[in-house]
Formats: C-alpha cells, sequence, structure tokens
C-alpha cells in the first residue's frame, strides 16, 4: 500500500467534507494529481480490474468496462480547466455510477467497491460529501462482504488434511491400497489444486484489504481522521498455516480506525499489576458502533510488536481508569455485545507475563443468537 496514495485521499476528502474550495485548498498540482494519478479506480487498465477479469473469465463484463473506461476518459478531459471541470466530472460520475450497478448485476463485490469508490471521489471533486459518504459505505460494504466470504480457515484446514493424507498414502503399499479401495485416494493434482486455492485466496485478501484501507482512509477523512488507515492480512499470517483473523489494523498513538462495523480510537493505555496480582492493561475507549457488534478481548503476543516496556521500580497497580468510566467488559469475562451508538468506556485485559498486544476480534450478531465472524479484529499494542 503506497501511503503517498492515502495521504492524498486523506487531502482530499478532508477538503470535501470540510466545504473547502478545492482549488484553494489542494492546489492546481495537487488537482492535477488527483484527476491524473489517484482515481486509479477509474483506470481500465487497473490491476484490481485486470486481476478480477482474469478470475472470473465467463462473466460478462463489457458493460462494466464500457462505463468505466467512459468514466476515465471525462475525468481526463477535465484536466482542460475550471471551466470544463464540473460538467466533465459529472459525466464522469454517471458512467461510474453505470460501473456500479453492472458490477451489482455481475454479483463481484470488489467490482462494486471498485466503482462506488470512483464516485464518491468524484463526489468529493465535486464538493458534495453527503454523497461521497454514501458512496464510501456502499464500497465498505462491499468490501467487507467480500473478506468474510473468504472460507480462509477451511481453506487451511483442507489443505492441512490433504498433506495429512499424502502422508498416510505414502507410508506403506497396504495403507495405499486400503485407502484406493476407500475411494480415498489423494493424488498429487489434488494437493496442487488446494496449494493454488491457498494462493489465490492470500492474493484475494491482500487486495481487497488494500482497497479497504483506502476507502476507510476516506471515510475518517470526514471526521477527525487525520492519518491514514491501514488494513492488512495479520502479520507473518498466510493462508496454509491458518488465519486467526482475515484483516487487521493496528491502532497506534491516538488515530482512529475505522472499519467492520466501528470507529475506535485509545484515550489511555496503563498497563501495570491488578489488585489481585498478575499483569493487567486499562485501555480507555471512545468507540462508536455504526451496527451492533460483539468483541471478544484478549491479550496477544506478536513477535513482531516487541515486549512492552516495564514501569520502573514496582508494577504500578491499576484501579483509576475504572472509576472514572464505566468498564466495556463485564468482570471476568472478555466478550461483549456493544449496541450501535457512541461509547466511552474502559476496556480491561488480563496479561500473561510474555503478551505485547490487546487483541480484539470482531463478530456481528446473527439469527437465533447465534453470532458470525467478520473476519476482522483490531491490535492495540500496550505502552511501552
Amino acid at each position: 500500500m503506497e501511503l503517498t496514495v492515502l495521504s492524498t485521499v486523506l487531502v482530499l476528502f478532508k477538503a470535501a467534507f470540510a466545504g473547502e474550495d478545492l482549488d484553494r485548498k489542494l492546489g492546481a498540482d495537487v488537482i492535477s494529481t488527483v484527476l491524473g494519478g489517484l482515481l486509479r479506480t477509474a483506470s481500465p487498465t487497473d490491476p484490481v480490474l485486470l486481476k478480477v477479469l482474469e478470475l472470473a473469465e465467463k462473466l460478462d463484463v463489457r458493460d462494466y468496462k464500457k462505463a468505466m473506461a467512459g468514466g476515465h476518459r471525462y475525468l481526463t478531459e477535465a484536466h482542460l480547466g475550471p471551466t470544463l471541470r464540473i460538467d466533465r466530472l459529472h459525466l464522469a460520475r454517471t458512467q461510474f455510477v453505470d460501473a456500479a450497478s453492472a458490477a451489482e448485476a455481475m454479483e463481484v463485490p470488489i467490482l462494486v467497491a471498485n466503482a462506488e469508490y470512483a464516485v464518491a471521489k468524484c463526489d468529493a471533486l465535486l464538493a458534495a460529501p453527503v454523497d461521497a459518504a454514501l458512496a464510501l459505505d456502499r464500497a465498505a460494504a462491499a468490501l467487507e462482504g467480500a473478506i468474510e466470504s473468504i472460507d480462509t480457515p477451511g481453506a487451511a484446514y483442507r489443505w492441512l488434511r490433504l498433506n495429512e493424507a499424502k502422508f498416510a498414502q505414502d507410508s506403506s503399499v497396504t495403507n495405499w491400497l486400503t485407502r484406493a479401495a476407500d475411494r480415498d485416494l489423494i493424488r498429487q493434482r489434488d494437493l496442487d489444486a488446494a496449494g493454488k486455492t491457498a494462493d489465490d485466496l492470500q492474493r484475494d485478501l491482500r487486495e481487497l484489504t488494500d482497497l479497504y484501507s483506502e476507502v476507510q482512509t476516506a471515510a475518517l477523512a470526514g471526521t477527525d481522521g487525520a492519518r491514514p488507515v491501514l488494513w492488512a492480512q495479520p502479520p507473518g499470517g498466510n493462508v496454509r498455516a491458518g488465519l486467526d483473523a482475515k484483516a487487521v489494523a493496528t491502532l497506534g498513538d491516538d488515530a482512529p480506525v475505522r472499519g467492520f462495523g466501528l470507529t475506535l480510537r485509545v484515550e489511555q493505555r496503563r498497563i501495570g499489576q491488578a489488585l489481585s496480582g498478575g499483569r493487567i492493561v486499562e485501555l480507555a475507549l471512545n468507540l462508536t458502533v455504526h451496527d451492533d457488534r460483539i468483541l471478544h478481548c484478549t491479550g496477544a503476543y506478536l513477535p513482531a510488536v516487541g515486549p512492552p516496556t516495564e514501569p520502573a521500580g514496582s508494577p504500578l497497580r491499576l484501579r483509576g481508569l475504572t472509576a472514572l468510566l464505566a468498564p466495556l467488559t463485564p468482570p471476568g469475562s472478555g466478550t461483549v455485545a456493544v449496541p450501535r451508538g457512541s461509547h466511552r468506556r474502559v476496556l480491561t485485559v488480563p496479561l500473561g507475563d510474555i503478551e505485547d498486544t490487546v487483541k480484539i476480534r470482531i463478530s456481528r450478531p446473527s439469527s437465533g443468537g447465534r453470532q458470525a465472524s467478520t473476519g476482522a479484529c483490531l491490535y492495540i499494542p500496550l505502552p511501552r
């Protein structure tokens, strides 16, 4: 993910949502960059589009390609000067809306998100923040559905079982014949196909989360978000080893992170010793839940983060934050259902000796009192 691209996205949408004159706020050079390079979703040669076309060759994508190409042409003509820009941006937006409709008819989520994000950027350039926010929400919903639907743990499980079967198959001729007689023979081509499936899922996750980062950066720009938002695969994770979460975002400093139904900012972090003994961390959270969510909060050890710095001298005994704010999770529980709305709460998490991160998995309630994983989690590094 190019941070320069995300930073320009941030500047563009902050100007639009603030109702600023884009020419004065961004300057002619940046406007030119936005129209020429940043709006990569408008290009018919966009790598996201090319990848989807490769994987879905049987789909009739002519309407989608035609509309995206038309939008790209009008954006190019917007370079001709301020007098033509508004007219060409409206024409481009109409084409991108047509592309989004074609993508919905094909039921290809990443194409829906690609087109809706292009619509949102046109709205930003037209200083129409309400319309831009709606388009960003549609793009995010499409990407979240695509990420959630990827059965990464299932793929990893099947791949491991195939390898186990292959090992058992080769262990003896008798075992091989028995498995063949049971019609459970695992051939090399089955292993190759499983490996290719895992590689495809890995690539899908990377491309989905790349685009998701841009969409969420733009969405936060309309509020108080002043930094790019990066969603990615878990550090060091891969499909064949199994992924505990399909998409993660790490909260640094006090910058908010948005995605998968909520916006979260960490206001304070305190690490020390619980009154009953043992390491503990208290986090004062400013949480906005856009749709009802279930949060699973635990301590975790991430080698990439490194061990936290312990307080000097004797461990700090924590008792203060819970006296100021209500607790997020019930005593003794790491799971809480959070209704839609704004919440300022304290998250208290017990820690092991080497745990250096608080991990929050995000689920959504489903019918019958059940829950479904969104495929996402948040990492909150402990104080250093």
